[in-house]
């Protein structure tokens, strides 16, 4: 079982499985999903990054203790993710991590689309010479702005200006580009690598998981 740290607050329980449900369509994995409390507009920032750390921490207490023998932070700036894994006797990976080292094995010029200031420390320091340069979407400060038209318009005018620079893969670096189906959009429209970064957190559980019995 694969429990999904969802870093956001979220009300409705089919937003919160949606990460979770899409690593069970593509891999077939089973999953468990919790979301943080009282943070509404999700991690976008060091202060939510911040308030969000304990909060992963317990929430990967929980799930380990619910039965889950692997678990995955569902945001591409990976946060607490080396307390979790302090916390827990169960393997943790964050989305952003896996879509790093996935792009790595696609080409060796990547760029990194975000919606952040910065590229995650996690994702810069994974991709190393192959960084080739950022972008982030105009008008886009949290991951709730990439539900929107103007959200996502931007969004594919930010990979575009990536390829422009040479980019032949591209990380997605915020699980809203999973939520809004980006990669295969921008795969189409662009012709270039595009990696999701829940499913790449799916294919890393699976990768992980082949021959071991994770129900």
């Amino acid at each position: 079982m694969l429990g999904i740290i969802r870093v956001i607050t979220l009300e409705d329980q089919r937003s919160i499985d949606l990460h979770g449900e899409l690593i069970k369509h593509r891999f077939g994995l089973p999953v468990m999903s919790r979301c943080i409390p009282d943070q509404p507009m999700g991690v976008y920032n060091e202060e939510t990054e911040a308030l969000a750390v304990p909060k992963i921490i317990r929430l990967a207490q929980e799930l380990a203790q619910s039965g889950c023998t692997a678990i995955g932070i569902s945001c591409a700036a990976d946060p607490a993710l080396p307390e979790a894994r302090a916390a827990v006797s169960v393997p943790v990976l964050g989305a952003g991590s896996c879509a790093a080292h996935l792009a790595l094995t696609a080409a060796g010029k990547v760029g990194v689309l975000t919606i952040l200031n910065e590229v995650p420390p996690y994702i810069r320091s994974i991709l190393g010479e192959a960084y080739i340069g950022m972008d982030r979407p105009d008008g886009v400060v949290t991951t709730l702005d990439l539900n929107t038209p103007a959200g996502r318009t931007g969004a594919l005018a930010g990979a575009a200006r990536l390829v422009d620079l040479g980019a032949e893969a591209i990380v997605l670096a915020c699980t809203g580009f999973a939520t809004i189906g980006l990669a295969a959009e921008l795969e189409r429209e662009l012709g270039v690598r595009a990696l999701d970064p829940i499913l790449s957190l799916g294919a890393a559980v699976a990768v992980s998981a082949a021959g071991v019995d994770l129900n």
